[in-house]
């Protein structure tokens, strides 16, 4: 997201794999929060989704990023990837 004019702050929260990717355009306005789940199941990957869920955050947040720089519109997108969960008894796709 860095690549795309985002500030990307690793391990957000103190979480390893999270991160957070925020895009300003002016002062003031808006903030719409967009988020991306990454997890996946032990075993089995992708069996839930979440790597459809995730890239399709990341185009949302690029779509909003350009729609306020195109109709120059003050306001803040923030993008959230959110690791999976550690609690394996959930198992893993919530």
């Amino acid at each position: 997201m860095s690549s795309h004019g985002f500030e990307v702050t690793k391990h957000y929260l103190g979480l390893e794999t999270a991160w957070k990717a925020e895009f300003t355009q002016g002062k003031r306005g808006r903030v719409i929060g967009v988020n991306s789940e990454m997890d996946a199941l032990p075993g089995i990957g992708h069996g839930c989704g979440h790597n459809l869920i995730a890239i399709s955050g990341v185009g949302v947040a690029l779509a909003i990023k350009v729609a306020l720089q195109t109709h120059k519109i003050p306001g803040k997108v923030i993008l959230l990837g959110t690791p999976g969960t550690k609690f394996p008894k959930y198992g893993g796709c919530d």
